[in-house]
């Protein structure tokens, strides 16, 4: 192996990593025990194998050069489409949603690994197409056709949240990539102009009646206390019962009461402000925003444009789930179902959240081969 490899391992990425490992065991300790029992709950031992896993992938990626993937690109996502086409077929099915594949004692979520092979497609895409002044409407065109095809596939599972979160991804890395001036202008017009009609017919004749529900639930979840808003007040109650400096390690009563749904999945983020209060919240924030940083500092200092957008889009499939997770769990968008990453419980969102870091890694390390 070539020493510079390793003498420019991106230590603060890993090492940040590392500590929301930490704190999302932790954490999922203090959301999944049960009061007065010893042991470690079920739940805390496979996610610390899954993030085991994890880890190793992302070591082992960091042993190839990146740009290997160019020619993997469309490939891979081909074989994303195919795996969302099999689950629509034999799918498991969960909470009403069909989105897993069972592979022996595992349940796999092909829609999470697809994020990143979302991006490593658009990446190869639009590395290519480098305009003065901005690609055109041609270019938009054949992206579009090229990520609808997952978009409509995760969309009918259903999968309302991770399905708007493919559109939210590709729509930001093409901006990144570079449009012309009047193209974005025109879409930012249109958006205001014509998105709360889409919204409405969109709420009235597309969404199921869950997703129907959530939108209500956000907007007034005092309206059903009992029923259907009952997740969101009973996760503001956990956050606010936190107050400054927390109650404590496995002392958030919420939590241990079992009054809060969904604790260990889409609301472990109430079940931390609780134990550790306003402080450990920023704290935790702040290592959010230090993941974010440093994913763009490893796309500022790749050398190549395919490394960039690559670095880019996989710090925003970071950034974006963390958005969407807290603005669902602190009420200022519906809930999506969208796990907070290395935090939520799930094999297949740690597997996802630890290959993103693994590439990041693979990057940063050969930003001086050029």
């Amino acid at each position: 192996m070539d020493r510079r490899l390793i003498q420019h391992f991106d230590l603060p990425l890993l090492g940040l990593t590392l500590l929301l490992m930490v704190a999302g065991l932790l954490t999922l300790f203090g959301a999944t025990r049960t009061p007065g029992e010893g042991g470690l709950p079920p739940l805390v031992l496979r996610q610390a194998i899954f993030m085991a896993l994890g880890l190793g992938i992302a070591l082992v990626l960091t042993l190839v050069d990146y740009r290997v993937l160019m020619n993997a690109a469309y490939p891979v996502y081909g074989g994303l489409i195919a795996l969302l086409l099999l689950v629509l077929v034999i799918g498991q099915i969960g909470g009403g949603s069909q989105r897993w594949i069972e592979i022996g004692f595992v349940r796999l979520q092909p829609s999470e690994f697809g994020k990143v092979a979302l991006v490593l497609m658009l990446a190869r895409f639009l590395q290519d197409r480098v305009r003065p002044g901005g690609m055109g409407l041609a270019d938009l065109f054949w992206c579009a056709l090229l990520v609808v095809p997952a978009f409509g596939l995760i969309f009918f599972q259903p999968d309302l949240g991770t399905s708007l979160l493919f559109l939210i991804l590709a729509g930001t890395v093409v901006v990144f990539a570079g449009l012309k001036r009047w193209i974005l202008v025109t879409a930012i017009v249109l958006g205001l102009a014509v998105g709360p009609v889409v919204g409405y017919v969109a709420y009235k004749y597309v969404l199921d009646e869950y997703q129907q529900d959530r939108v209500v639930t956000f907007l007034n979840p005092e309206e059903d206390p009992h029923g259907k808003g009952y997740q969101t007040i009973q996760s503001r109650y956990a956050i606010g019962s936190g107050r400054f400096w927390g109650k404590g390690f496995g002392q958030g009563t919420q939590a241990q009461l079992r009054f809060l749904p969904e604790q260990h999945t889409d609301f472990i983020f109430s079940v931390y402000a609780e134990e550790r209060g306003f402080v450990g919240s920023v704290v935790l924030l702040l290592l959010y925003l230090g993941w974010l940083a440093l994913g763009l500092n490893v796309a500022r200092r790749a050398k190549e444009r395919f490394g960039t957008l690559l670095a880019f889009g996989l710090t925003a499939v970071l950034t974006w789930q963390v958005a969407i997770n807290l603005g669902g769990v602190l009420g200022f968008m519906p809930v999506t179902g969208v796990t907070l990453p290395l935090m939520s419980y799930g094999g297949s969102s740690v597997l996802t959240v630890l290959i993103c870091i693994g590439l990041l890694l693979n990057i940063s390390m050969r930003r001086y081969m050029f």
